[in-house]
């Protein structure tokens, strides 16, 4: 009896879960995309990566007032993230499509599908 009394809190404790994550994939996808190493991505792409930010506010050479604005970015294929976060992306034109104040970021393939993962869950809320 003693024994089942001492077995019984760790078996209560053990983990049942079948998923060997610690974390599941969007929500490391969440966490990666508001502080992927120190600069959110949420900062100029919105909570939810659908833009609208206002990064900066410059003047043109007509000294116009402009705003820079993140743009959305829930839309993005795997692909397309990857490449804009390698500063590969590219229009049908062949330009870039990165803004200059875009950081880079390195991160691994399985944080780029995390972060994905996590625009595809809010985008189809």
């Amino acid at each position: 009896m003693r024994l089942i009394l001492l077995l019984l809190p760790i078996l209560l404790l053990s983990d049942t879960n079948t998923d060997d994550s610690f974390l599941l994939e969007i929500e490391y996808g969440k966490m990666l995309y508001n502080n992927p190493r120190g600069i959110a991505c949420s900062k100029c792409h919105g909570k939810e990566g659908k833009g609208g930010q206002v990064i900066s506010k410059y003047y043109d050479k007509n000294s116009n007032p402009k705003l820079l604005k993140g743009i959305d970015i829930t839309h993005y294929s795997f692909e397309q993230l990857k490449l804009s976060l390698e500063n590969k992306f590219r229009d049908e034109k062949n330009h870039r499509v990165r803004h200059k104040i875009m950081p880079i970021y390195y991160l691994t393939d399985q944080e780029i599908k995390a972060i994905h993962t996590y625009l595809k869950s809010v985008r189809d809320k």
